[in-house]
């Protein structure tokens, strides 16, 4: 379902569709992923249906509708792991975080699952950041950590707080050794004091 709501939708803009138009294919999959959720609620793939069917109508600027089908997600169901992100995303995408942080801290005064918490906390603390708050993105981190350190969230929780912590501008780089194209020892410690161009690549 979600491969043919993407193709449709893709169909639809190379055709010169925009967000605005009336018949944009976003609203007519949303209601098919959220009819099908409602089949089997609670489930994991109900949880990613509702979370795919409110991304669809974010990226087309359905806000106001994205939202009303947000309200409808009770706080302990486990589409809220995906979900706190994809509100993020509209936040960010409106400039507008009234609505994201209300509706996440309700989630979280009522949801009892910690990986649901966790998800949550990261979300909010991904908001601080972007929001230049480093103080209150570092406590939600560091609570997704604790309520749930192994889960996904936790560890992204993790990796978001190592950044704030070590990776900022202006903050030393961390230290690593590592072996030169021709197996020579390499070590950033030796260049410490002068001037370095560091380029990072990766093959997969």
């Amino acid at each position: 379902m979600l491969r043919q709501a993407h193709q449709e939708i893709s169909d639809f803009q190379k055709a010169g569709g925009n967000n605005n138009d009336p018949g944009h294919p976003a609203e007519k999959w949303a209601q098919a992923l959220w009819t099908w959720r409602e089949t089997a609620p609670g489930t994991p793939d109900a949880a990613k249906a509702a979370v795919e069917a409110v991304r669809l109508l974010v990226y087309a600027d359905r806000f106001s509708e994205a939202q009303a089908r947000a309200d409808g997600i009770p706080p302990n169901d486990p589409a809220w792991q995906g979900l706190a992100r994809v509100l993020l995303d509209s936040a960010s995408r409106q400039r507008n975080y009234a609505y994201f942080f209300a509706s996440l801290k309700s989630v979280l005064s009522s949801a009892a699952d910690a990986a649901t918490r966790a998800a949550v906390q990261v979300s909010l603390g991904r908001a601080w950041r972007r929001l230049g708050d480093e103080e209150k993105a570092q406590a939600a981190f560091r609570s997704a950590m604790d309520l749930a350190a192994d889960s996904p969230a936790g560890k992204e929780a993790e990796s978001q707080l190592y950044e704030l912590l070590h990776l900022g501008v202006g903050q030393p780089a961390p230290s690593f050794a590592a072996a030169a194209i021709g197996g020579s020892p390499l070590s950033l410690a030796d260049y410490r004091g002068k001037p370095l161009l560091l380029v990072f690549w990766f093959t997969g």
